[in-house]
């Protein structure tokens, strides 16, 4: 498993950071022009090409122009994918219409693949408003020689001194987090991503380390992941049940404002806060719900919309994987249909049971917690039961 640490870099001299700043400057000038010859053709579009083949623009350093180059075809080849995803969605979509009226058979008698289209569209849009360099072990060093600092980034930069073939170096230092000092037993991995934010420059550190053996030993459990609490567990732990007083006040913010932004950032940090406190030590398998595109065609009202759509379920689910990676536990996805609205004691299906924050069953009368309930039913679909394989098999087709 990989994990990251981000570091702002901002307790070098003034100088340093004009260095830094001329380097970003250059370094997206070669960028914006080798990417510019690729979409010409007059680059080739491969992951990796020789620094002989590369043209000089401000920047000669050999190892700097394969890093350009390298960060240029990604980019490239980001976008084109991205490009004939949408491009083949539109295809299916003349494709059935002309089917469907047996119109232009001469079109709908080709495969997408027989179409001659271009490789580099003119729609293309790359957008450079932010970059990061990313650095291998031949442009850059790590050093915890001083009693001020953690550590410093000696940087070999791609400017070379007067009549001298050897590059000239920014040492720029750098401190730990808390974050960065739980990883301080793991492999780090030799290469650093430079990155500028705002006018404000951050290095992120990678650390690498095999992935935990899962649990044998321990007790399943299902989650339910909600809006007013963040997650309520079948073994009755809940977390986050103060999330709804951020989303509601990131919604009273001007969409865009230094406020708004400030308190994405607060609820971002409460989400992690929340997550951290979770006790896995007797869990060796974590039920989920599958709520990928759970927001897409809703029919919530404008005022509900305007609310869920602080409400970052993405964010939660990627912690929860990195924390079951983390610890050896077996992450389970299931389908979230009708969890909320089934018994978990009778697996009766009925959406009037459903009463608010309650679940009280029309057929067996259970009442209990409707998030509880949910978490339930997640658990039960994520753990083979034959005794009620069959029945919610059959509530669900």
């Amino acid at each position: 498993m990989i994990r990251s640490s981000k570091h702002i870099l901002k307790y070098q001299t003034n100088s340093k950071t004009g260095d830094l700043e001329k380097l970003f400057d250059d370094y997206k000038l070669c960028l914006e022009y080798y990417i510019g010859l690729i979409l010409e053709e007059k680059l080739p579009l491969n992951k990796w090409v020789s620094s002989k083949l590369l043209p000089n623009l401000i920047i000669s350093h050999s190892n700097w122009k394969s890093a350009v180059y390298i960060n240029a075809s990604h980019i490239v080849r980001s976008c084109l994918k991205k490009h004939r995803d949408l491009r083949f969605k539109r295809y299916k979509k003349v494709y059935q219409y002309f089917l469907k009226y047996n119109r232009l058979k001469s079109f709908t008698n080709k495969r997408f693949s027989d179409l001659k289209l271009n490789q580099f569209p003119k729609s293309l849009k790359i957008d450079l408003n932010f970059i990061s360099i990313n650095l291998d072990g031949n442009l850059f060093d790590l050093s915890n020689n001083s009693k001020e600092f953690d550590e410093f980034i000696k940087i070999r930069t791609p400017y070379f001194y007067k009549n001298k073939k050897r590059s000239t170096t920014i040492k720029v230092p750098f401190r730990y987090h808390k974050h960065s000092l739980k990883f301080k037993n793991w492999d780090r991995k030799n290469t650093i991503r430079l990155s500028k934010v705002n006018k404000k420059f951050y290095a992120t550190l990678f650390y690498e380390k095999e992935d935990s053996s899962k649990k044998i030993i321990g007790k399943s459990v299902g989650a339910d992941c909600g809006y007013k609490k963040l997650l309520v567990f079948s073994d009755g732990q809940v977390i986050g049940q103060s999330l709804e007083d951020q989303y509601l006040k990131i919604c009273k913010k001007k969409q865009g404002s230094k406020n708004f932004k400030q308190s994405l950032v607060e609820r971002d940090k409460l989400i992690n806060q929340e997550l951290n406190k979770l006790d896995l030590t007797n869990i060796n398998q974590l039920v989920i719900e599958d709520l990928k595109n759970v927001k897409y065609k809703n029919k919530f009202s404008k005022i509900m919309n305007n609310k869920i759509q602080r409400w970052t379920y993405p964010k939660v689910i990627n912690k929860l994987e990195r924390l079951c990676e983390e610890n050896g536990i077996l992450l389970t996805k299931v389908n979230p249909s009708y969890t909320s609205q089934i018994c978990s004691g009778c697996g009766t299906l009925d959406k009037s049971s459903r009463q608010g924050e309650l679940y009280k069953c029309n057929s067996c009368n259970l009442e209990i917690d409707a998030d509880l309930n949910a978490s339930i039913n997640i658990l039960h679909r994520g753990v083979f039961d034959p005794s009620t394989l069959e029945k919610f098999n059959q509530i669900l087709n």
